[in-house]
């Protein structure tokens, strides 16, 4: 290889890593031309063309078509699955997007540390996009492990970013805004672009459900200073989404259906990052109705129901279809969602502990429904403290109706509840995030107006007793 060249490629990996994604290209494209294709590092060299044209959208089929020919895997055949892999997650594939990265993962280990952080970057997000929490904890430990071995010193931010979108999935803030945050400073040491939009992106989402609308801007607007570097489409659609939110919560939902509407392809409304709160399209379908948009609300609940059809035994894709169409006219959505209801869905187990409320952006429907779906305001009202016979069957009728509005998946979590495991122990043995075992048990509290596990305890020892309630599909 010519001193040529190899300053060339010298200067693609510096403008690779500070974001310039263009200058990269024009540089490995020179390089390129001036190289042997028998040498031993060109199909590296392509696997760089390859990955750095996929980041900006071009058509990648031509260098897709050059894998082959080799009896052990290489790095040109490993980034080729990993952009597969993305193509198909962002095309709403999401089986077998995992499916590639998972290959591409198993097909690493013998090429250079670049390319198996890349799969293992790609791997873990998918993982925190599905709620598997612990095996994508696993993977960035070992991300780290790969940094350190590499020298990749320059991605060393990379971490941190990732658990800052698990912390803010999970509903702990707080520590989603200060591993942002120490992810930006890391880059900046570097020089680096890498995770920093990402970075942005989560700590604006988590000051917006603290109630800290002044800071969720102040995020924002670094995301867009930093307008030259890329981000990845989860990233994008987060920042769209807190745009939005951040207009529901001053002005209202007709300007934030107004922003809905105009960036709408930011949204990757198609991809599993759609779903990093499962009451996210929920909230969006409440919000359009809300405003008088029954045609975006329609194409809001379509695209998460298409989503979990293209899915099929995706659980948190299948629970966020099932908010989504409980937010149908005149409806307050059957799902806590701190966007929706004023308050942070954080890692507080319900019925254990009081947590901390803050303020968010305004309930999208224009008024509180009684009944089943109105929030409780203690474990006992005049519909469940009967005073009379007729007030006791009338009370044992309506509870009922609330067992009966429970989904197969509230029900079985609320039999462990019963028996006694904490979030942590339902989340291990169903294979779910704590944070989505909140979700479902939230709902559970809310449908049947109590605010105790004791009390749920109660009240499925009684139905056990009794015939179960006819449970819905979801």
């Amino acid at each position: 290889m010519s001193d040529d060249a190899r300053a060339k490629l010298d200067q693609a990996r510096l403008r690779f890593v500070r974001g310039e994604i263009y200058g990269a290209l024009e540089f490995l494209d020179e390089a390129l031309g001036e190289l042997d294709a028998e040498i031993p590092a060109h199909r590296d060299i392509l696997a760089f063309r390859l990955l750095t044209g996929s980041m900006t959208g071009e058509d990648t089929q031509k260098w897709l078509t050059l894998v082959g020919g080799r009896s052990e895997p290489d790095s040109l055949e490993v980034v080729t699955l990993c952009v597969r892999s993305h193509q198909k997650w962002h095309q709403g594939n999401l089986v077998e997007g995992l499916w590639l990265n998972q290959s591409a993962m198993q097909k690493s280990h013998d090429v250079i540390p670049m390319w198996k952080l890349y799969t293992q970057l790609l791997l873990a997000k998918k993982l925190i996009d599905l709620h598997v929490s612990q095996q994508a904890v696993r993977v960035v430990q070992d991300m780290r492990a790969t940094i350190d071995g590499g020298g990749l010193l320059a991605f060393n931010s990379l971490p941190d970013a990732l658990l800052a979108t698990l912390h803010l999935q999970e509903g702990r803030f707080g520590e989603a805004i200060d591993r942002a945050v120490a992810a930006i400073d890391l880059s900046d040491q570097r020089r680096s672009a890498v995770s920093v939009k990402l970075a942005h992106s989560v700590a604006a989402m988590a000051h917006l459900l603290r109630g800290e609308r002044d800071l969720a801007a102040r995020q924002l607007a670094e995301y867009h200073r930093r307008s030259a570097y890329y981000a990845y489409p989860d990233s994008v659609a987060r920042a769209a989404f807190t745009e939005i939110a951040l207009a529901a919560a001053e002005s209202g939902p007709s300007r934030a259906v107004d922003l809905m509407r105009t960036k709408w392809h930011l949204l990757a409304t198609a991809s599993g990052c759609f779903v990093e709160d499962p009451a996210r399209a929920a909230w969006m379908v409440a919000m359009a109705r809300a405003a008088g948009d029954r045609d975006l609300a329609d194409r809001a609940l379509h695209a998460i129901e298409q989503l979990a059809q293209n899915n099929p035994g995706v659980p948190v894709l299948e629970s966020a279809a099932e908010y989504a169409r409980s937010a149908s006219p005149g409806r307050r959505p059957d799902v806590v969602t701190a966007l929706d209801f004023g308050g942070a869905a954080g890692s507080t187990e319900p019925g254990e502990a009081t947590e901390r409320r803050p303020a968010a952006p305004p309930e999208p429907m224009a008024h509180r429904p009684t009944g089943p779906l109105a929030t409780p305001t203690s474990e006992t009202s005049p519909r469940t403290a009967p005073s009379s016979a007729r007030d006791a069957d009338d009370a044992a009728a309506d509870q009922q109706e609330r067992l009966a509005s429970l989904t197969q998946r509230e029900i079985e979590i609320a039999r462990h509840v019963a028996r006694g495991l904490t979030n942590q122990q339902i989340a291990r043995e169903l294979e779910l995030s704590p944070h989505t075992v909140n979700y479902h048990l939230r709902n559970v509290f809310r449908k049947l107006a109590i605010t105790t596990r004791v009390k749920l305890t109660t009240i499925l020892s009684n139905l056990d007793a009794h015939d179960e309630p006819t449970v819905p599909d979801p």
